[in-house]
């Protein structure tokens, strides 16, 4: 009866309990709207600076009974490619002598209140003679991105035009790069129908001017306007930003110029922006990150910071782009040959693309997002199985089943810190115990044994059954 009583106890401590919501410290309900069978929903801050895991392992979906529904973790979003829209730009005629061509013509272009005048003077010195249409000189000085495209106009009643055209690109007007030596332009017109060739395409280059011209023994090309297209332009994802003022460092191993930041949580952190406290400075900076404040550094990036000009007219380190990284702990370094940074308080401005999840809307609402467990295990889905359809490639809405949307409200106290320490590990002492028990049960049975085979040699003989 004591071993099946054993048994039998062991197995009730091996039994899994269910997990609710006041197993973990946090949580906030989930509003959503429409009747989809899956809810997506943005986790705010909070979930970082709550989560006792980096990978969110301790965070779950709840319905209005308490059960854990199912949900999945969509991957962050990419940066992604948008083309401009066509720039119809300045241009101006280059004329001279037919022989030298355009690199007989030397352009000078003068700016004044609101308009742009080109001058232009043979290479050699000589006079000027009024000559043929050359080329043309396009001015893109205050395009701030790269072009790859122009797209040719050409004046009422063109017809049967044939030509080559050379596309170049300069930033002085006297030394020319060629995007393209010889691309066609056709605009042809015969029976209704018409053949058109009127777009250029060069590699994408970001220049002050460009110059258009064509062979010399070809008809000159008139053109009566032109645009230029953008390259296209990668877009970042909108990022969460956090900034955090920085402390001089104490501990035992600090150098001077060490500052210590605290985030508060575990962010996915892939960009930095340091905000330097005085103007006019540049610094060279190391910057380390830790999870743990008895964690040893580990060097995250090297670059330099300044903060340089007039107030109002700064001009700033750009955003350090750095491997994902959710460490709490973060170290900047100055290098003290500078002159260090001066009076004023350091802050590390760290951004992060805010992690999307999505849930099968089971069971009743409200739902609610709970999180913070020291006894939680991942128990997220892939999102390709939660999802059907879903290719992590498109970075979209899944191809079978649309996504609702869903929002978080305030943050509500569950379990709070009690669900944060480390918990009892009762299997452990459980084993042990039953293990001591099992001794202490082998012990006790091989006493009780010998003492029987004493008593029976001690027993006198013939007293025994069948004695006469």
């Amino acid at each position: 009866m004591r071993l099946m009583f054993t048994v039998l106890f062991w197995l009730l401590c091996g039994v899994a309990v269910a997990e609710q919501p006041g197993d973990f410290a946090f949580g906030m309900p989930i509003e959503v709207s429409g009747a989809q069978a899956l809810f997506e929903v943005e986790l705010p801050a909070a979930v970082h600076e709550g989560v006792m895991r980096a990978d969110l392992g301790d965070l779950r979906v709840f319905n209005a009974a308490g059960e854990p529904v199912p949900h999945a973790f969509l991957p962050r979003p990419r940066a992604s490619r948008e083309k401009g829209k066509p720039l119809s730009l300045p241009f101006f005629a280059l004329r001279g002598d037919a022989v030298g061509g355009v690199e007989g013509v030397e352009v000078r272009v003068e700016r004044g209140t609101g308009k742009t005048v080109l001058t232009m003077k043979p290479g050699d010195g000589k006079p000027l003679r009024p000559a043929a249409l050359l080329g043309y000189v396009v001015d893109a000085s205050l395009v701030e991105s790269p072009l790859q495209a122009l797209v040719l106009e050409l004046p009422a009643g063109a017809d049967d035009v044939v030509t080559r055209l050379r596309v170049e690109a300069s930033d002085d007007l006297a030394r020319w790069t060629t995007l393209v030596a010889d691309a066609p332009v056709v605009y042809l017109a015969a029976g209704g129908q018409r053949l058109e060739q009127l777009r250029v395409e060069f590699p994408p280059r970001q220049a002050r001017y460009f110059r258009l011209s064509w062979p010399a023994a070809a008809r000159p090309l008139e053109l009566r306007g032109l645009t230029l297209e953008p390259g296209e332009a990668v877009v970042e994802a909108p990022r969460r930003w956090r900034q955090v003022p920085g402390s001089a460092a104490t501990d035992k191993d600090a150098r001077a110029g060490d500052y210590v930041f605290d985030l508060g949580g575990q962010f996915p952190v892939d960009r930095l922006r340091v905000s330097l406290p005085q103007i006019n400075t540049v610094a060279a900076i190391e910057i380390l990150a830790r999870a743990g404040a008895g964690d040893a550094w580990r060097r995250v990036a090297v670059s330099t910071a300044y903060r340089l000009g007039a107030p109002g007219q700064e001009v700033v380190s750009p955003d350090l782009p750095v491997s994902l990284t959710t460490d709490r702990y973060w170290l900047l370094r100055v290098d003290q040959r500078g002159g260090g940074l001066g009076a004023g308080t350091l802050e590390l401005g760290v951004g992060w693309l805010p992690q999307r999840l999505v849930f099968a809307a089971r069971g009743a609402a409200p739902f609610q997002l709970a999180y913070g467990s020291r006894r939680a295990s991942p128990v997220a889905y892939p999102v390709s199985t939660l999802v059907p359809g879903y290719r992590a490639d498109d970075d979209g809405a899944p191809a079978a089943v649309p996504l609702g949307r869903a929002t978080t409200g305030a943050v509500l106290t569950l379990a709070g810190d009690s669900a944060l320490r480390e918990p009892v590990d009762w299997q452990r002492w459980t084993l042990w115990g039953s293990l001591l028990l099992g001794v202490v049960l082998l012990g006790w049975m091989a006493l009780r044994l010998g003492r029987q085979l004493s008593g029976a040699r001690s027993e006198p003989p013939g007293n025994g059954p069948g004695a006469a």
